[in-house]
């Protein structure tokens, strides 16, 4: 064998190791999720059309934090108020929890922090739409987010008007599908992180390609947008 041939066959080697390596970290990401899914549903019991999800979040004491945004973009479909309640799952202990809502054009931050962290904490960070969500300081924990939305039926709307001149009979939304969530895992020490993965929220996959499809239509069928319905984590 020339040596052309041992470096060729040695970069594909390299390659094909790479592939498999990714390969195997993408089905323990989906396995992940998969699991966090089927654990909700059957702990909880909580309507998928009323939830959204992140699998996973990491806080170490006094270093690696997670943080989560919650944006309400003003979407055409959303109602300017919408409720929601973030939990903690999975953790041992503390299994910090709360309810908030957002208007439309705001958004809030929230931290997930060991309690007395010296650096992401009440007094360094400030502000009217700022969640801390403290756990233990005993050792590293990690879990998933669990977000529900309080309304009842998040695919069944609040008419702007009932009757009347000028009434348009538009439906506004407050499932979480309105809202934007996002998200990282931030390690101090080193300035990095990884972001965090949402399911249920505006940037629903399934929904979007619905509207695309219903834009390609034309007349009134581009209309018929399925993005105010949402499918939660189903």
């Amino acid at each position: 064998m020339t040596l052309a041939k041992k470096l060729i066959n040695d970069a594909t080697k390299k390659k094909h190791i790479k592939g498999v390596r990714l390969m195997r970290k993408t089905m323990i990401f989906m396995i992940t999720i998969l699991v966090s899914l089927a654990f909700v549903q059957s702990a909880f019991a909580v309507a998928k059309n009323r939830a959204a999800l992140s699998p996973y979040f990491q806080t170490d004491v006094n270093s690696t934090y997670s943080f989560v945004g919650v944006t309400h973009p003003s979407l055409n479909t959303a109602a300017t108020q919408i409720g929601l309640t973030v939990q903690t799952v999975g953790l041992v202990g503390a299994t910090p929890s709360t309810t908030f809502t957002v208007n439309a054009g705001q958004t809030y931050r929230i931290f997930i922090v060991s309690t007395n962290h010296t650096t992401i904490n009440s007094d360094t960070v400030t502000g009217s739409r700022v969640i801390f969500l403290g756990t233990t300081t005993g050792s590293s924990t990690n879990g998933h987010l669990m977000f529900t939305s309080n309304t009842i039926d998040p695919t069944v709307g609040s008419r702007l008007c009932t009757s009347g001149a000028g009434c348009v009979a538009v439906r506004k939304l407050e499932g979480l599908n309105q809202l934007s969530l996002w998200g990282a895992i931030v390690i101090p020490a080193t300035s990095t992180g990884f972001a965090m993965e949402f399911i249920g929220d505006a940037h629903d996959s399934i929904s979007i390609i619905t509207t695309a499809y219903n834009s390609s239509l034309g007349g009134a069928a581009a209309t018929a947008s399925r993005l105010s319905l949402g499918r939660g984590v189903q």
